[in-house]
């Protein structure tokens, strides 16, 4: 998909807990959070916020058997974000945090406040990436991906127009099943990167169509 989830029910039509529903660093139920709009100048409401850059799921939301993509979808694993990676580079976008065509800048969408590519791609307007003195997005494949920031387990919300992250589906087979693989893009720098967290925390997600 080329825009992050932002679906409220599983593919079988039941409800997923919303932000209020549950103690975020206990619960091992999926749950969704709408970043605070009142946190981000330039986003009067809810509604705002989603259609700009999508909820943040839980990764428990990410596992339920009910399924959180839509049918015919499926959330990438940690090897079908490793093959896109693979493949950007062979076309010649280093995954390099340096490099100022690495594969993250690739991917990036190009609205960023002060883009120096000019047009459209320039703006203050969300969805956007924050200003950068050196990196910026130029989406040479249409991934467009945007920095919908992050929640952590003790509520917190932060970095949104700055970072970036998505979930795999797949536990980190050495941390007892106590954290998930995903992929991050920042402002300043120019490579997507492969970190893992805990799945309390809230994280954007892009679908994979199923083969």
């Amino acid at each position: 998909m080329a825009e992050n989830l932002r679906v409220t029910r599983y593919k079988n039509n039941d409800e997923i807990f919303t932000d209020s529903d549950v103690d975020w660093a206990n619960t091992v139920s999926g749950t969704y959070a709408i970043y605070p709009h009142a946190e981000v100048s330039g986003i009067d409401n809810d509604n705002e916020m989603v259609e700009a850059y999508g909820k943040l799921y839980n990764w428990h939301a990410v596992d339920d058997s009910r399924g959180l993509c839509p049918a015919g979808w499926r959330v990438p694993s940690d090897d079908d974000w490793e093959q896109l990676i693979k493949t950007v580079e062979d076309l010649g976008f280093p995954n390099e945090a340096s490099d100022l065509n690495g594969t993250g800048n690739a991917l990036k969408s190009c609205r960023q406040d002060d883009s120096p590519i000019g047009g459209d791609c320039a703006t203050n307007d969300h969805p956007r990436w924050d200003a950068h003195d050196t990196h910026h997005g130029f989406d040479e494949f249409g991934f467009s991906a945007l920095p919908g920031g992050l929640r952590d387990r003790n509520v917190a919300f932060r970095s949104l127009g700055q970072y970036g992250a998505w979930w795999s589906a797949t536990e980190r087979s050495d941390s007892t099943n106590e954290s998930v693989w995903l992929r991050s893009f920042s402002n300043n720098h120019g490579k997507l990167g492969r970190l893992s967290y805990y799945k309390e925390r809230g994280y954007s997600v892009r679908c994979i169509r199923k083969p």
